[in-house]
């Protein structure tokens, strides 16, 4: 799947400066491939996946001017009336961070173990949790080196939360579901040992979003 995406922050430092790279990225984990616009070879998220990818390669696009691309920007409200203070925007906010992976590896020497880790990585396979090479941690850190950075864009309408978010709330979801499985037993017990089909009933819609359906498919 390939994708391309322009960072269109006005204040942004690659207008301010004039200098604009285009990125290429390739995703280890999804295999999606996509291309950005920033100031600098920097990482992106996968627009698929939402993790964080270095690109392979960065081009410095010739001809941006600051002059003729980045107008002097106006204080926020010093034109402001009624109806612009209903206007939508998507506010975000980046931290540096350092994303540690730790597998477990049986080898020779430590040489060897990291050989075999590096291929794994390589071949996009170190975080398939196996027998052979078990993933022990998978952690974002925040670098701690006071990195926060502030963006804010008008928009028309507010965008569809993106996989990350639908993610999270897949996860939530399914806690929710083994927590009502786990507390519907012990009421059974009490009630003679039946569980009350209503009490499973109520669990599908949960169910149904953890698994990212919206109807459940019954096969005869």
């Amino acid at each position: 799947m390939s994708s391309t995406l322009v960072n269109g922050v006005s204040h942004s430092h690659s207008e301010i400066e004039g200098v604009r790279y285009l990125n290429h990225y390739r995703c280890p984990y999804c295999k999606s491939e996509w291309e950005d616009v920033w100031d600098c070879g920097c990482n992106d998220r996968c627009p698929d996946c939402n993790k964080e990818i270095e690109p392979y390669e960065s081009a410095l696009i010739e001809g941006e001017s600051a002059e003729t691309d980045s107008p002097v920007q106006e204080p926020a409200l010093a034109n402001a009336t009624p109806e612009g203070m209903n206007r939508r925007f998507v506010v975000s906010y980046e931290i540096d961070y350092v994303h540690r992976v730790s597998v477990g590896i049986t080898a020779e020497c430590p040489e060897s173990a990291q050989q075999i880790a590096e291929q794994a990585f390589n071949d996009a396979t170190i975080w398939d949790d196996t027998a052979a090479i078990p993933l022990l941690s998978d952690e974002y850190l925040e670098s701690g080196d006071e990195s926060l950075v502030w963006e804010c864009v008008a928009v028309e309408q507010l965008p569809e939360p993106d996989y990350s978010v639908r993610q999270l709330k897949q996860e939530q979801a399914a806690m929710r579901v083994c927590r009502r499985l786990v507390e519907a037993y012990p009421q059974g017990e009490t009630n003679g040992g039946s569980i009350d089909w209503d009490d499973l009933d109520q669990l599908i819609p949960l169910a149904l979003q953890a698994l990212g359906k919206t109807a459940l498919e019954i096969k005869s």
